[in-house]
């Protein structure tokens, strides 16, 4: 009986994970209050200041956390959204909210503005680094290496890796302190200020190796541009990029320039005065805009338009008047300026936080942080996210077939913004060099690629910024398949309709 042959094509869809903000999904701060964007809700919101009342979709939920702390915490989630820990900048607690064994007795204070923050340890996908900060100018400024694989995978501060002083800094250094990624996409920087006049900003460097922490890169502010020890309080951050910062004080001032995260050195510093008070600030996600929380304020600066005088009077912020003191904005996954109210048990929010000309903020209800916690001055401090792209699946396609690859990112308020992708198919033909496009938000990006030859391929695909620097690549294992198939003619017309099925599925 003669046989014939018929094909299989298979329409391959492939979608890797980019790390979507996840690790920012679950809160811990004020007193005994969590919130997670795991688990979404939808709430009437009172609008203020002229916004008119309206049903906000993708709100948080609450949930119970142990922290008690005035002001300062943060906390971290994997790349899936499920909380790993937080801190108070004294005490880390694990998921389940209990302390963890060599997880108390940390540098940090729960009155200090950050009191500490979180970043990934370079080389280990296991361990991070918490980086504690105290009150005042106290120069309490230490790091503990906290490794997941601890205590059955809840995670403990490694004996002989904790409360490790960094030293060398110059100035008065306590509660502010950030980090950024350094150029190469592995490294990273710790910085903190250091008050006084002249001010400073120093920067620790984070390799695979540990914290550099006796030899900062210190980087001394001109005459005029500081922030003195009578201002205590106040947070520093980066824009998404790491190429520019903002730093508040308590006395009616905030400082901000430029920054070479390859270096570590910060240039072209300026200073804004004349404030009512400088507090808690926060980017917006395209990096355009500035907020800064005072007591019973918040400023809105068009930061691009700072970056762009060497005269700062020149640009006039958008002022607001709230009733609760010191507004602390922080930039949440859903996209969203979110800021305490203090000794209430809701927040404010910032619904559009990029239409500069017609914002949009709301108080949500008065329930929204639960029955019996409060906020108090502080929301979780976190170093500006690392990007990454994670492989979902090992699948398999069909010889001398266009399989249709993709993947998706999330570029929300990412580190480091890609501007192009490079496809490499493992195969031994040409790379494809795909243009990103965009800055924020979430796209796809497909490429159709044809193999010849049965076998395992490894398909690579890697991210470049504009200026040439490699981010972390993906790779994903294929595996090529002869998908023939000999049968009778008798059972063809079953089979074709088999083909049609898995053509259109």
């Amino acid at each position: 009986m003669k046989k014939i042959i018929i094909l299989f094509v298979f329409g391959l869809l492939l979608i890797p994970d980019m790390l979507a903000q996840k690790e920012a999904n679950n809160w811990a701060f004020g007193q005994n209050i969590g919130l997670t964007w795991n688990t979404t809700q939808s709430l009437t919101a009172t609008g203020l200041l002229g916004t008119t009342n309206a049903t906000l979709d993708g709100l948080p939920t609450y949930m119970y956390t142990s922290i008690v702390t005035q002001e300062g915490c943060f906390s971290l989630s994997d790349k899936d959204g499920n909380l790993l820990f937080y801190s108070d900048g004294k005490t880390i607690w694990n998921k389940n909210n209990a302390a963890m064994a060599n997880g108390t007795g940390l540098t940090g204070h729960d009155s200090s503005a950050q009191s500490g923050i979180i970043l990934p340890y370079p080389g280990s996908a296991d361990k991070y680094i918490a980086v504690a900060i105290n009150i005042n100018w106290t120069n309490g400024l230490s790091c503990s290496v906290i490794d997941m694989t601890l205590n059955g995978g809840l995670g403990d501060v490694i004996s002989g890796q904790k409360n490790i002083a960094l030293s060398g800094g110059s100035g008065g250094i306590g509660e502010s302190v950030t980090s950024i990624r350094h150029a190469n996409g592995v490294d990273y920087w710790v910085v903190a200020p250091g008050r006084g006049n002249p001010s400073y900003l120093n920067a620790w460097l984070v390799t695979s190796s540990g914290v550099e922490a006796t030899t900062p890169v210190v980087t001394q502010a001109p005459s005029g541009v500081t922030i003195t020890h009578s201002s205590a309080c106040g947070y520093i951050k980066f824009t998404a990029d790491g190429k520019h910062f903002a730093w508040g004080g308590n006395d009616a001032t905030f400082i901000y320039g430029d920054f070479d995260n390859s270096t570590g050195q910060f240039s072209n510093l300026r200073r804004v005065a004349g404030l009512v008070n400088t507090y808690g600030l926060e980017f917006s996600p395209s990096m355009k805009y500035l907020y800064i929380g005072g007591t019973k304020v918040l400023y809105v600066f068009d930061f691009d338009a700072l970056l762009a005088t060497s005269d700062p009077t020149t640009v006039t912020p958008k002022y607001f008047s709230f009733g609760v003191d010191r507004n602390t904005p922080q930039l949440a996954p859903d996209g969203r300026i979110y800021m305490c109210a203090y000794q209430q048990r809701y927040l404010y929010v910032i619904d559009n936080p990029d239409e500069y000309d017609n914002l949009k903020i709301y108080q949500l209800p008065n329930t929204f942080l639960g029955t019996t916690g409060q906020c108090r001055i502080g929301l979780p401090s976190f170093a500006a996210s690392w990007f990454n792209i994670v492989a979902k699946a090992s699948p398999f396609v069909c010889t001398e077939n266009s399989s249709k690859l993709s993947l998706t990112l999330s570029l929300i308020g990412a580190v480091d913004i890609p501007d192009r992708l490079v496809w490499d198919f493992g195969d031994g033909s040409p790379t494809v060099t795909q243009s990103v496009g965009v800055t924020t938000g979430t796209v796809t990006f497909s490429q159709y690629h044809t193999y010849d030859a049965i076998g395992a391929y490894t398909i690579v695909i890697t991210p470049y910024k504009a200026d040439g620097t490699e981010l972390a690549k993906t790779e994903i294992e294929m595996d090529v398949k002869d998908c023939e198939i000999r049968t009778n003619r008798m059972i063809r017309q079953d089979l074709q309709n088999s083909v049609t099925k898995t053509i259109n599925r």
